[in-house]
């Protein structure tokens, strides 16, 4: 099963492309590989690129600070 760290960094992304463009299919394998790796590097190689793809397309929000 997906590390928690592992399913805390897709959560943030699946809104972002590539990941929010998938068909069922790619979803399922996605979400089944999801389940099987124990942390990133344990993702296929298409899935590692996605995934980095997507938090590339995440915009770039400004921290707000108490200053």
């Amino acid at each position: 099963m997906a590390s928690t760290e592992l399913s805390r960094r897709v959560e943030k992304l699946v809104g972002y492309p590539p990941l929010s463009e998938m068909s069922d299919d790619q979803r399922r394998d996605f979400q089944e590989s999801l389940f099987d790796a124990d942390s990133f590097e344990d993702l296929p190689g298409k899935w590692q690129a996605a995934i980095l793809a997507a938090e590339r397309n995440r915009p770039k929000l400004p921290l707000v600070s108490d200053a």
